[in-house]
Parts: structure tokens; sequence; C-alpha cells
């Protein structure tokens, strides 16, 4: 099995990098320099989370400059975030940009969204945008669920998840993440794959084909084989 991680921080965590799967790191713009030389087989993800919006001019030309990189498959994480950072008159703004950004060259967003779904959703309809907007760390409700899946936003999943609606979300738009959280990658997929009632491996082969048509530029893993003696043999 080939495993994805679409959104994550921990690679930085030796004990979590293995070569068995493959990773979209989250660096902010003025990370990206030493992350890219750092962390060779993996790709990152790039943006200007919405707790720190304020004050970021400075992060987000450089974002410009840096965002065209093969190395960056995404844009992000950026979005909205009712609980923590500044008002919505300053991360609305700084999320348009990046937006902005993915449609001109062609990247998917990774959204941070927490109880500001309605402004999200606004913000989604005036915008319009073509790319693959995926919201990360999803856990919303059956109701919520619905609502985002007809409005075509995807989803990435990871290690806490609404078993109820997972089943509401369309399977070719699902990923899976470590994020910050305890659980692996595998873990995710398994977890992930109970919750849809499907063998994890046929959950992970449909995770592999959204990745390859998401982010095509990602590259595959090593595969995982759960008895590695079967490997010498």
């Amino acid at each position: 099995m080939e495993f994805y991680d679409v959104h994550t921080h921990q690679i930085y965590l030796e004990d979590s990098d293995d070569p068995y799967h493959s990773c979209i790191i989250d660096v902010y713009p003025l990370e990206f320099e030493v992350a890219k030389d750092s962390r060779q087989p993996h790709a990152f993800s790039c943006g200007i989370h919405p707790w720190y919006s304020e004050d970021s001019d400075t992060q987000m030309a450089y974002l410009n400059e840096i965002a065209p990189n093969p190395r960056i498959v995404a844009i992000g994480e950026t979005g909205l975030d009712r609980l923590k950072g500044p008002s919505f008159d300053v991360q609305i703004p700084v999320f348009k940009k990046h937006i902005e950004i993915a449609e001109q060259l062609q990247k998917p967003l990774i959204i941070h969204c927490v109880k500001a779904w309605e402004e999200l959703i606004r913000v989604y309809r005036e915008v319009k945008p073509l790319q693959p907007c995926i919201i990360h760390g999803y856990r919303g409700k059956p109701d919520l669920t619905r609502r985002l899946v007809a409005e075509g936003f995807l989803f990435s999943v990871g290690e806490n998840i609404n078993v109820d609606s997972m089943s509401l979300i369309p399977m070719e738009r699902i990923f899976c993440e470590t994020d910050e959280g305890e659980m692996s990658i595998r873990d995710v997929y398994l977890q992930a794959s109970q919750a849809l009632n499907i063998e994890v491996e046929k959950f992970a082969a449909i995770v592999r084909e959204n990745v390859q048509r998401v982010f095509p530029a990602l590259h595959p893993p090593e595969p995982f084989y759960q008895d590695e003696s079967e490997v010498a043999d």
C-alpha cells in the first residue's frame, strides 16, 4: 500500500519520518528555503495561517516569489478562524490573496477553518475558485458536510473524525493527514477505512488516485508491506 499525508507539521520529528509514506509538509514562506534543502524527498504546502495573518505583508510578498517552485505543490494552509487570530477584516483579505495565488499557479489550496463556515462559504461563492480547495483536519457534523459537499469542497481527515459524516464525503474528494496529531498516517487510513466500512487496501487505492489527480507532482512513496519478511523472501 501507498500512504499519502497531505498535511503535516511532524515530518521534522525523526521518528515520524519513514520511507513508506509521501508527505506534504506545511511551512511558512520564510521557512521554505531551509526546509526544501533539509527534507529532499518531500513536497510542501506554503502559506500564512489565519492566526498570523496580521502584519503578514513580508511573508505574503515572499510567498508570491516562491510559490511557483515545483516543490510547493499546494498553497496554504490558509483560511479563517473565529476563535483565534485577528478580526475577519484582516483574515479574509489574506485568505483571498492565497486563493488568487493558487488560481494563478493552478495549485490546490489547503484550508484551515474553525467556526467560520458561513464566512468561508461566502468567500468561496464570491471568488469562485477553479482549483481544488481542501478543508484540512475535517471533522464536521453531517449537516455541515452536506453543505460543503454541495459547494464543491474537498476534505482531508486526520485522527479526529466524525464517523457519521464520513459516508457523506464523495470518495473522489477525500484525503488523509497527520497535521500535529499523535496518530500515524497508517492509523489514520485504518480509522477512516473502518468508518467507511471498506478494506484499508481499497481505501488506500482510492486516496492514491485522488492524490495523483489533485497533486500530480507529489512523488509516490516506497510500498509498505505489513510483513517485511515477505520482501526478503
